[in-house]
């Protein structure tokens, strides 16, 4: 089974950032840990479209609701993923409810010993994902780390067939 990590497409001059208060502690979401304080947040899109996956100033995965629900097509009822209503605005495109995309765990599917790290340190330089950990999931992290986002083929598939796939580059990890 093949994954790909969810990036978000830097050269891609349609899709706008979603932009979190400056008041806003951040990061606003990190895997494994509760979210505090999402319930009254606001963010604004600034620089382009929505898209169906924004990364945020703020540190944290946001998808619309047709991303959302793609997703649990696939994963049903899964209580180690929420998603967390924002509101978001744009005075050119309308205000629209998004989600925060959050794990509530992280997912031990690194392969330790195929995996390439900075020497001397337990810095990623190549990831590598253990099949036997990764062969039922859908969509997981890999790591604490805020954007950390891995989904399956057939998921990259779902995402690509519905035009979902605007604004993300999808990196192929083995």
């Amino acid at each position: 089974m093949k994954y790909y990590k969810l990036i978000i497409d830097g050269n891609d001059t349609l899709g706008g950032v979603l932009y979190a208060p400056s008041s806003v502690p951040y990061p606003i979401a990190r895997d494994g840990k509760e979210v505090e304080n999402w319930q009254s947040l606001v963010l604004e899109l600034r620089n382009g479209v929505y898209c169906h996956f924004h990364a945020c100033t703020g540190g944290a995965n946001v998808v619309s609701e047709e991303f959302k629900n793609l997703i649990e097509s696939f994963t049903g009822d899964n209580n180690e993923i929420e998603y967390l209503p924002v509101k978001t605005i744009s005075k050119e495109y309308g205000n629209r409810i998004y989600y925060i995309l959050h794990f509530k765990k992280i997912y031990d599917v690194i392969d330790k010993t195929r995996t390439i790290y900075a020497d001397g340190t337990d810095v990623i330089l190549k990831i590598r994902l253990d099949s036997n950990k990764t062969k039922n999931l859908v969509i997981f992290n890999s790591q604490p780390a805020i954007n950390d986002v891995i989904v399956c083929e057939d998921l990259y598939k779902a995402i690509k067939k519905n035009h979902y796939d605007l604004g993300i580059e999808f990196l192929l990890i083995r």
